[in-house]
């Protein structure tokens, strides 16, 4: 029966997934948590694709931060989760779409992996489902959906599974089942790996005789030279560049025990599992005091979890962080949690198999399903069709570029993204960490001094790309950069694409004859006047992203097209609820063709269909079909 219950189990968990992530999968091409770390996270997928195909010996060495070393090791590398995306990558699956499967993936994953421990600890079904809902959905999950390798937690109960086995009959098969599984933890997530191996080691000297442990060390040997190779450019890198956390930003992300009750303001620190795990948590320990070791073994990874979660707090993680190689990368320890969850989960299924009634069992996981629900879930919207200029930057043959500007607003998390249609070594990047050298040439890029083209010429730049819609109130200063530089012959130009609101504008560094011809287009740009597109441009005006709505609410901006404007659809609650705006012709033509319009959606109060807290996103047609949408914005009605 148990091959039966596994069968059913999988599917049931992928299935709720799809339900609580609720409306991440009709959105699979587009939707992140934010536009923040999800994109990181998407570059990282997508880099380790494509670089296995390219240049596997130098995975480490990614395309970003140039001219710095090991640069996928300033993040977790993900390695693990990317391999098993290659599939859907061979057929053609984009990387949002990918990394989007996978967030659902992990979610369900973590649920069966729960749920096997709980039906190896109790025999009971319903008990292992009870446990296997509480781990996927329990709220720490949600606060993390933003990092796709917290998603995929489920490698860590599937390891005291495994233990647990190993434990009962040591054989080889089962010690190399242990060991893959570690690996796998390792590969797809860095604090994971070192929370299992303690947590899991410490249960190996509990529950494992003196005299079995070769059929397990020896596989264990082989799992560590396979990681070791992921492993070393960490090191590298804190050799190189002094990465490591540093004493305050791990105070900051540490846990205070009044975090497991309460809600912080701090996201990582954001703990509590749920009254209904608390009180069956604490049930357990009557109903099913029989199960002295079961008991005593989820004690001990909620110890243990509880302990490292409270950080520089306590003497347990402060003692790892300031001893124990490899703890110092480790920003936030609050994620220790995940150990003490899984504790939770045991005790979540000791308890339902208690109950001896087995119809009534079932009340437990639907009481967690019911309590633990999420969806529909906000997400992000960003636009899935790639801008012009990065497939052509793709064909191109060069060293390195750069992007401009840097680090301006949420600049660096979008040429990350895109930089998943090029993988040209470029100057850009956003992590949790940065070499000097980064720093240096952003510093430079924001006030744009001579010294500017001679660093980028330092480090082998030889494109810039400019994106004059992200400039803002500094385009002047951009500009006279530009025409000076260009003047000079120490820029030349290239090309340019359409953009939403402007263009983006490519320069070489080779330094051409300061008396070439420019086009020109290029002149009306650099003295301040706009740009025509052969595209639909446009932008939403209002309001702006985070507005809080009391009652009235107005949508307003423009939008043109050279073939003219069929229609701006205003939507609601990630593409869920449309509404058609007004448009009417503006009394300037800038361009040839027909005029740009403005548009506007007035509402008189939140419609019942859209959520309090919801995004609005606008798309346009224009009359030969042609689509675009302009950015995502998170709104909300008090």
């Amino acid at each position: 029966m148990t091959r039966q219950q596994h069968i059913l189990a999988a599917p049931l968990f992928l299935v709720l997934s799809v339900a609580i992530t609720w409306p991440l999968a009709p959105n699979l091409d587009r939707a992140v948590a934010d536009p923040g770390d999800p994109l990181i996270n998407i570059w990282i997928l997508d880099w380790d694709w494509w670089a296995t195909l390219h240049q596997p010996l130098s995975l480490f060495h990614a395309n970003a931060f140039h001219p710095a070393e090991y640069s996928l090791a300033y993040s977790e590398n993900l390695y693990g989760l990317a391999m098993l995306l290659f599939p859907l990558r061979a057929i053609g699956v984009g990387p949002i779409a990918a990394y989007n499967i996978a967030l659902i993936a992990g979610i369900a994953f973590c649920g069966f992996g729960a749920y096997l421990l709980g039906l190896r600890l109790t025999g009971s079904f319903a008990a292992g489902l009870a446990a296997g809902v509480f781990y996927a959905f329990v709220p720490f999950r949600f606060v993390h959906l933003t990092h796709v390798q917290h998603a995929w937690g489920g490698w860590l109960p599937l390891m005291l599974y495994a233990l647990l086995l190993y434990a009962e009959k040591p054989t080889w098969k089962r010690g190399a089942f242990f060991a893959a599984l570690f690996v796998m933890n390792g590969l797809t997530n860095i604090h994971y790996l070192m929370f299992g191996a303690f947590a899991t080691a410490v249960t190996a000297a509990i529950v494992i005789p003196r005299r079995a442990w070769r059929e397990l060390v020896v596989p264990l040997i082989v799992g560590l030279l396979v990681l070791a190779p992921f492993l070393y450019p960490y090191l590298a890198v804190q050799k190189l560049y002094g990465m490591q956390r540093t004493y305050e930003e791990v105070l900051r992300y540490s846990a205070f025990p009044s975090d497991w009750l309460f809600h912080p303001s701090e996201p990582e620190r954001r703990l509590y599992p749920g009254a209904l795990s608390l009180v069956v948590a604490v049930l357990a320990f009557v109903v099913a005091r029989r199960e002295k070791a079961k008991l005593a073994l989820a004690a001990l990874w909620i110890v243990i979890g509880f302990a490292g979660s409270l950080g520089l707090h306590f003497v347990f993680h402060e003692f790892l962080f300031g001893a124990v190689p490899g703890f110092r990368a480790i920003r936030a320890p609050a994620r220790w949690a995940v150990i003490a969850y899984i504790g939770i989960a045991i005790l979540i299924a000791l308890c339902t198999a208690a109950i001896r009634n087995r119809w009534l069992q079932w009340i437990v996981p639907i009481a967690f399903l019911v309590t633990l629900w999420a969806a529909p879930v906000r997400w992000f919207l960003i636009d899935p069709n790639t801008p012009p200029v990065y497939p052509w930057l793709a064909g191109q043959k060069i060293s390195a570029m750069i992007e401009l500007p840097m680090d301006t607003l949420s600049s660096e998390y979008e040429y990350m993204l895109r930089a998943t249609a090029h993988h040209q070594r470029m100057v850009n990047g956003i992590s949790g960490f940065a070499p000097p050298v980064r720093g240096e040439l952003s510093r430079l890029s924001k006030g744009m001094p001579d010294a500017f083209v001679d660093a980028l010429r330092n480090v082998g730049v030889e494109l810039v790309i400019v994106h004059s819609d992200r400039y803002g109130e500094n385009a002047k200063a951009m500009r006279d950069w530009l025409r000076r530089e260009l003047d000079r012959g120490r820029l030349s130009y290239v090309a340019h694409f359409d953009a939403k609101t402007g263009a983006d504008w490519v320069f070489s560094l080779k330094g051409e004859r300061a008396s070439s011809p420019r086009p020109h287009e290029l002149d009306v740009f650099l003295y301040g006047a706009a740009t025509c597109t052969q595209s639909i441009a446009g932008a939403l005006d209002f309001p702006p992203g985070g507005h809080r709505f009391r009652g009235r609410a107005q949508f307003r901006g423009w939008t043109s097209s050279p073939h003219g404007i069929a229609s701006v659809d205003v939507w609601f609650n990630n593409r869920r609820v449309r509404y058609r705006a007004r448009t009417t012709q503006l009394p300037i033509e800038r361009c040839p063709g027909p005029p740009a319009v403005a548009f506007e959606l007035t509402l008189s109060s939140r419609p019942a269909t859209v959520w309090r807290e919801t995004d609005v996103l606008v798309e346009v047609t224009d009359k030969r079909g042609g689509k675009t949408v302009f950015e995502d914005r998170w709104i909300s009605w008090e």
